[in-house]
């Protein structure tokens, strides 16, 4: 489960100054969102996931210089709803009526996902990432590493299989078709008399 919980500040700079000391209490950044005036701001709200009977009262508010806090809090850290709530209680927020501005989304699960048909959203939360990407990107580390030329397993050109059988594994020198050495074939070893007659 989601909560999203919404307020609207006097400025831009008040609601990121609440959003940073979100972000020092352990809420990830990729669930905050500071929207004031831009290019399209319904389409902020909306990617945000504003609940909708606040979307048009809080446009006004962001026509009038005023700009909106967007936190989208979950599991981390614990309790992080009730944190959330009780900060944003001592900050100097502007009530907005007839709007919701607390209110919980369940998470969408679309089933087994398949590797094949949805490999650009593999490891990917489509909640949390809203501008896109990998999980990883938060963690710093890259998915795949990159290498020119071919390397062997070991360093100096050397098998694994040496470390621990001196000898050569396989040889290329040619063999009789006898299994034991001398010409002799096994069957000779318990059955003196041929095994296979050519006589007309």
């Amino acid at each position: 489960m989601t909560t999203i919980i919404t307020r609207v500040f006097p400025s831009a700079a008040a609601a990121k100054s609440a959003a940073e000391r979100l972000l020092a209490k352990g809420v990830p950044e990729r669930q905050l969102d500071v929207i004031g005036a831009g290019a399209d701001a319904r389409a902020d709200l909306e990617a945000a996931e504003v609940h909708s009977s606040a979307i048009e009262p809080y446009l006004k508010r962001i026509k009038a210089g005023n700009a909106v806090l967007v936190a989208r809090t979950t599991y981390k850290p614990l309790q992080a709803a009730s944190m959330t709530r009780e900060i944003l209680s001592k900050r100097d927020t502007i009530p907005v009526a007839n709007v919701t501005d607390d209110f919980f989304v369940p998470d969408k699960v679309d089933g087994s996902p398949s590797v094949l048909k949805d490999h650009p959203l593999f490891l990917t939360d489509r909640r949390s990432t809203r501008g896109g990407g990998p999980l990883s990107q938060g963690l710093g580390i890259g998915m795949l590493k990159h290498r020119s030329g071919k390397r062997p397993l070991m360093d100096h050109g050397k098998r694994m299989s040496r470390m621990f059988w001196p000898m050569k594994l396989v040889s290329q020198k040619e063999r009789s078709s006898s299994v034991i050495r001398g010409g002799r074939y096994m069957s000779k070893m318990f059955w003196p008399m041929r095994l296979v007659s050519r006589r007309g």
